[in-house]
């Protein structure tokens, strides 16, 4: 798959910015009054697993994913990273695209985080654009310079908590930076053939 701008972002302001995504209670839907000062508490607790020495990488890994899985919209993300594709699959292809894709963020996000040293993250403000849409701006304190990070919110319809289907970095959006991907790919290939790319470059970002 063609290379683009999101592989132009630093790796380790990726594993920065990540982790701000890494903060939900499972037990608790995130509601919006929570968003800024959940986010806020909880770096501290990403901060220490990723800095405790004496825990194995697995075991790291496995801890990561039950603190920022709750706080993910992998069902929405997957329709806007696919864009109008996604009406064309059927209803196991969506499941498909789904659980490869949900696969191969969360193993792009852990091979990143990998790379997290001591940089610092600071909460300016929440955003909201309307009644279902908030923005959380951050800044990332680099060693040389800063950086803006964005992500975005959205309130369920079911369960009315608040989710992330976006995080934008540097002005680039994760999401349609895949969706650009996919809509190349499948401009010259089949949906099956999307499948297998994913499956086999799951450790590339």
């Amino acid at each position: 798959m063609r290379q683009n701008s999101i592989h132009s972002i630093s790796k380790s302001i990726f594993a920065v910015a990540l982790l701000l995504l890494m903060v939900s209670n499972s037990a608790n839907a995130l509601q919006e009054s929570d968003i800024a000062s959940q986010m806020k508490t909880n770096i501290d607790k990403t901060t220490d697993l990723l800095q405790n020495k004496m825990i194995q990488q697995e075991e790291k890994n496995l801890k990561i994913f039950e603190l920022f899985d709750p706080i993910f919209d992998y069902s929405s993300m997957s329709k806007i990273a696919l864009g109008k594709n996604w009406k064309k699959l059927s209803s196991q292809q969506k499941i498909d695209f789904k659980s490869v894709f949900t696969q191969k963020l969360k193993q792009s996000y852990i091979d990143k985080l990998q790379l997290y040293t001591d940089e610092k993250v600071i909460i300016n403000k929440t955003e909201k654009l309307k009644r279902t849409r908030i923005k959380l701006h951050t800044v990332l304190i680099g060693k040389d310079q800063d950086y803006k990070i964005v992500y975005k919110f959205h309130r369920t319809k079911k369960n009315e908590e608040w989710l992330i289907y976006d995080v934008e970095m540097i002005g680039v959006s994760i999401m349609k930076t895949y969706r650009k991907q996919f809509s190349e790919f499948l401009s010259s290939n089949t949906f099956d053939a999307l499948i297998v790319e994913l499956n086999k470059n799951k450790t590339t970002n």
